[in-house]
């Protein structure tokens, strides 16, 4: 191990003892242990941040490998909740960032070693991956929210006193609100990550498509959103439908991530 892996280590510690803050304050109901697995996020995040950029100059990113795609995805991922956290006022965006950045974190860690098939060129080509990364962090946050809408919905439906913990948890409108701040941001990105791959690989392979098993999954996830797009913002969709259809969002993308990518046959860089 030499210098530049120490930022990676420090972070995926920092962000399992915000993991284990968390559900300690949130079982305890402790306002201090659950600032302090906030703070501890804020410090897991910087060293984020910093291990991205070092990956980035040692030129780990000159090929798509599995680490690559999961390391600025999980990046965006804390930032999304951090910002959740910060702006509406929602510590419990907190609890779900410090486990999946840890997860997805310790995930491209184990996958750094893999060699990437893919070179990484051309402005457009970076510009697909960030806007596809972007779409798929917010609806992680937006998943999350969803979770815990359906939750609370099914105490509240069945007159579940709502003691201990659940007392802390936001109401169904806050958490309604980041579904739709995820889908107002996630959609436009996501169908701009989609539209620039579709121009690449008409410039780089000859043809819009390769016909591979993930570019229908990427096709089926962007109808899902585009469907939850327009339902929330023509038709009014609020609650139940939103929250259901953002889990299944994301769902969907995390098979693209961890099956499609290590399992079947794809011509996308793993």
């Amino acid at each position: 191990m030499n210098w530049t892996d120490i930022p990676s280590y420090l972070c995926l510690a920092i962000y399992a003892l915000a993991t284990v803050a968390s559900l300690a304050g949130v079982l305890g109901r402790s306002p201090r242990v659950k600032k302090t697995a906030g703070l501890l996020c804020v410090a897991g995040f910087a060293l984020h941040t910093l291990w991205l950029l070092i990956s980035i100059a040692d030129g780990s990113f000159s090929a798509v490998s599995r680490g690559f795609y999961l390391l600025p995805l999980s990046w965006i991922l804390a930032l999304a909740g951090l910002l959740v956290a910060r702006r509406q006022h929602m510590d419990i965006a907190l609890h779900f960032v410090a486990p999946w950045a840890f997860f997805l974190g310790a995930c491209a860690l184990g996958f750094s070693g893999t060699p990437g098939s893919l070179p990484l060129v051309g402005p457009l080509f970076i510009l697909h991956l960030a806007a596809i990364f972007v779409g798929v962090g917010v609806m992680a946050v937006a998943a999350g929210a969803g979770a815990l809408f359906l939750w609370q919905e099914s105490a509240i439906k069945h007159k579940t006193p709502l003691d201990g913990f659940r007392k802390d948890l936001p109401a169904l409108g806050a958490l309604d609100k980041v579904n739709a701040m995820a889908t107002l941001v996630g959609f436009p990105c996501y169908t701009l990550g989609v539209l620039c791959g579709l121009l690449w690989a008409r410039i780089s392979w000859g043809s819009f498509m390769s016909g591979d098993f993930k570019e229908w999954i990427s096709f089926i996830i962007l109808a899902l959103y585009a469907l939850l797009f327009h339902q929330r913002q023509a038709l009014g969709w609020r609650g139940r439908k939103p929250a259901i259809l953002a889990l299944v969002i994301f769902a969907a993308s995390l098979f693209s991530m961890f099956v499609v990518n290590t399992v079947l046959s794809t011509q996308h860089g793993f």
